[in-house]
């Protein structure tokens, strides 16, 4: 008898859990969700039915409905594949939508506290994938930051997106090995010491090569920059806070990948934003958006486009993300120099371009080879007091030189003319922003 009610139970289980499977595939979420709550009521220890439920939850953006089934995949399974990853994103992402704003004050007179930040776009230090050594700059890599580490330095933070798993040995799978338009990284964790010897203090995980190495590189990058304390923003729920002179800053980044905040969720955003205003005195926006490349010098003010994916429309979240409290934009993404404008006070640089991208991307000058670090001073109540851009071009290796009279700031200038007539920044000869 016990062996046929077992029969029964498995024929039932069997049937709500497939139908389950089947209308997640075909993009049925609410049936998803009904079937494999049903299959997982049948069978309370299907870890199966209760992680697939848990999808059917996260597509529907009910985070705390997947967070909920997927700790009970962790007392049935604990070890399965990706759990912890998945739940922490869950968890992480539950509360952003109830902290959205309301009514947020925004300062416009600066209070008389005063923090510096000296901020670089896109950043990979050499990589070690396909090409070897080949692929990778002598010793640690200080050789990359030699002309810059000074303006970083003089800052009382600095900041960069870096692009490329720290991580030694773990291999990829992201590109076939006849492909020729897939770029993949992965940079020993020995560079990390580079990032140092330049004062780096915080860095931006969320980009389109976090996960080159799956999630075992995006830990090994975080564990990395925690050894040798550099904060990081990137994974969900993963932000970045630092003092300085008494200031506390916070950072929060992101980009159109599945791994962190989306620059399509605009809402999410703003709630992650709010978070983080409420014990921090200034708010940072790093975002990893936009088409790619010599013909996306422009902020087009709609969602944008690259390689089939939606990235953004980053006017929209760049003035969301300060109505909901942040107080400084930075934007990296198409390896190029965009336009920059004031905003309610609050600075937003669109695009810094390409930083370093060492025997990859970003040499050989035109559009993708000019570069600027721009140094912003804050008040504590997160008003810009002052800003200006160092100019910079990339060598033939793509390693960032001072190039004062190199056309970076008038790509800048003439952007931010086109781009936003009645609110871009104007930059004079050595590279100070009026507004």
């Amino acid at each position: 008898m016990m062996l046929l009610l077992l029969w029964f139970v498995g024929v039932g289980l069997a049937g709500p859990y497939e139908d389950g499977v089947q209308a997640l595939k075909d993009g049925r979420y609410e049936d998803a969700k009904s079937l494999l709550t049903q299959a997982a009521a049948l069978d309370e220890n299907s870890s199966d039915a209760l992680w697939e439920l848990g999808w059917a939850y996260w597509t529907l953006e009910d985070y705390a409905g997947a967070a909920r089934a997927w700790e009970k995949v962790e007392k049935i399974d604990p070890n399965r594949d990706e759990l912890s990853t998945w739940l922490g994103n869950a968890r992480a992402r539950a509360p952003l939508a109830a902290a959205k704003p309301e009514d947020v004050e925004i300062p416009t007179k600066p209070s008389e506290g005063r923090v510096t930040i000296a901020a670089a776009g896109d950043t990979m230090m050499g990589s070690d994938l396909r090409r070897g050594l080949a692929g990778l700059a002598p010793g640690n890599g200080e050789i990359i930051f030699e002309d810059v580490a000074p303006i970083f330095a003089a800052a009382d933070i600095a900041f960069l997106n870096l692009e490329g798993p720290l991580a030694n040995g773990i291999p990829s799978s992201k590109c076939g090995p006849d492909s020729t338009a897939c770029y993949a990284f992965r940079t020993p964790t020995k560079y990390a010491k580079a990032l140092v010897s330049a004062s780096i203090d915080v860095t931006s995980l969320a980009n389109n090569h976090a996960m080159d190495l799956g999630t075992a590189g995006q830990q090994s990058t975080m564990d990395v920059l925690d050894k040798v304390g550099i904060a990081h923003a990137g994974r969900y729920g993963d932000n970045a806070s630092v003092e300085a002179k008494g200031v506390k800053v916070g950072f929060i980044a992101a980009h159109s990948g599945s791994c962190c905040l989306n620059v399509n969720a605009v809402e999410e955003v703003m709630g992650a934003v709010a978070l983080m205003d409420k014990d921090h005195d200034i708010v940072v926006l790093s975002f990893h958006g936009g088409a790619e490349g010599s013909g996306a010098r422009h902020v087009p003010g709609k969602t944008e486009i690259a390689w089939g994916e939606r990235r953004g429309d980053l006017k929209k979240l760049s003035r969301a993300a300060i109505d909901a409290g942040a107080d400084l934009v930075l934007g990296h993404g198409p390896h190029v120099l965009r336009a920059m404008e004031v905003y309610k006070g609050r600075l937003i640089a669109y695009s810094l371009g390409n930083f370093t991208g060492y025997r990859q991307f970003g040499s050989g000058g035109g559009y993708t080879g000019a570069s600027v670090i721009v140094d912003v001073e804050l008040a504590d109540n997160g008003v810009l007091v002052a800003a200006k851009l160092h100019s910079l071009a990339l060598d033939k290796s793509s390693i960032p030189r001072l190039d004062p009279g190199g056309p970076a700031l008038d790509h800048i200038r003439e952007l931010s003319a086109a781009d936003f007539p009645d609110s871009g920044v104007k930059i004079a000869e050595d590279g100070a922003l009026s507004w």
